[in-house]
């Protein structure tokens, strides 16, 4: 039976991240070391994890969510370490944190359905040093922080859902910006600072959907960023450091 022990707040910073139409994952249980891996995909993103802990309880094999909710709520109502675990082809998920304890079916997992097809799309563009994705091209590259500009992400309620959402980059201001608004209503701006920037002698811009905001909260605010991006094109964040790695694809609204 696959398993992993974590600290309650360990839990929710994975499980509790997603907008409220996420509500599945699929968990990978490794060892050698103790890591948790996952990974989401929608016509709108593709978001994956790897983290490890070094001194975690764990037994490797999947753990199926189908309703993330439900778990968070009760993760709330736990103390200390909760132990997640999932017989193989079972159809129940385990939660237990001390005296409290948890059974849940497992029914669809939406989320995981994608995640193959990204996969091999994301291992292509390794491949390539990311120089596209699917019919995308990548054509700028660049670090940054993000910080400021993922403070947006707490206030996609004061924007009109039909706002534009447009994100630009140029390599030679080192910058990256968004924006969301349209004209006579409310707009919010932003820009961050890009670094070891290479890209056209032009800015590259990009047009998303009311999904940008709500991806753009899945992106670590303290760890050092990679930014893929070109002109009509879906938006690579790469974050990694000694003991986490983190992807997100957000996909444009031309696709």
């Amino acid at each position: 039976m696959a398993h992993m022990t974590l600290d309650k707040k360990e839990w929710l910073s994975h499980l509790g991240q997603f907008d409220s139409n996420i509500n599945d994952m699929m968990l990978t249980i490794y060892d050698n070391p103790s890591t948790l891996g996952y990974a989401i995909g929608y016509q709108t993103h593709f978001y994956r994890v790897f983290q490890q802990y070094k001194d975690a309880d764990v037994k490797t094999g999947v753990i199926h969510i189908s309703d993330l909710d439900k778990v968070c709520a009760f993760l709330k109502k736990c103390n200390g370490d909760v132990t997640i675990k999932h017989a193989k082809n079972g159809k129940t998920l385990y939660v237990t944190g001390g005296k409290l304890k948890m059974s849940l079916p497992i029914m669809d997992l939406k989320s995981s359905k994608l995640v193959p097809t990204y996969e091999k799309l994301v291992k292509a563009s390794e491949e390539s040093d990311w120089t596209s994705f699917g019919n995308d091209t990548y054509n700028l590259y660049g670090k940054t922080q993000l910080s400021d500009i993922l403070k947006l992400s707490g206030l996609k309620n004061i924007v009109k859902t039909n706002s534009d959402y447009i994100v630009s980059a140029d390599a030679n201001s080192n910058e990256i910006a968004i924006s969301v608004g349209k004209t006579h209503s409310t707009k919010l701006f932003a820009t961050g600072e890009l670094r070891d920037a290479e890209g056209p002698k032009h800015a590259v811009t990009s047009n998303f959907g009311p999904w940008l905001l709500p991806c753009l909260g899945l992106v670590d605010p303290t760890m050092p960023t990679r930014i893929h991006f070109g002109d009509a094109s879906g938006l690579v964040v790469r974050q990694a450091d000694n003991k986490v790695k983190r992807l997100l694809i957000i996909i444009d609204q031309q696709v």
